[in-house]
This record gives C-alpha cells, sequence and structure tokens, in this order.
C-alpha cells in the first residue's frame, strides 16, 4: 500500500529544525529575546539550505 503516508518522515523536518535552531540559539545567547532572534535566523538558513538541496535533487531526479 502506497500514497501520501509513506514520506510521513517529512512532518518532522519543521519540528527538527524549530528544536535545532533554538538549541543553537541557547548556545549562543543567554537572554530570550536574542535566543528567539538567533533561532529565527539560524531556521530560515537551515530551511533555504535544505530547500535548497531539495530543489536541487528534484531537478535532478527530473531530467535524469
Amino acid at each position: 500500500m502506497s500514497g501520501f503516508f509513506d514520506v510521513s518522515f517529512y512532518w518532522d523536518l519543521p519540528i527538527l529544525i524549530v528544536i535545532v535552531s533554538l538549541v543553537y540559539g541557547g548556545t549562543r545567547c543567554d537572554r530570550w529575546d536574542l535566543i528567539l532572534l538567533e533561532a529565527w535566523r539560524w531556521g530560515a538558513r537551515m530551511a533555504v539550505f535544505l530547500g535548497g538541496i531539495g530543489m536541487g535533487l528534484f531537478v535532478l531526479s527530473t531530467f535524469i
């Protein structure tokens, strides 16, 4: 049986990005406002990086 739920591990990716970003921000700063700001920046960078890799792999798989 295949379908939509075969790729369910992709649903965990946003949660992992948030958790890793908060931990990274917590190791860099002491105040909550700076932790959240750093977590937002790091999370955005990580999401763009992973999205770029995903798009690159999609393009490669489409044309090859």
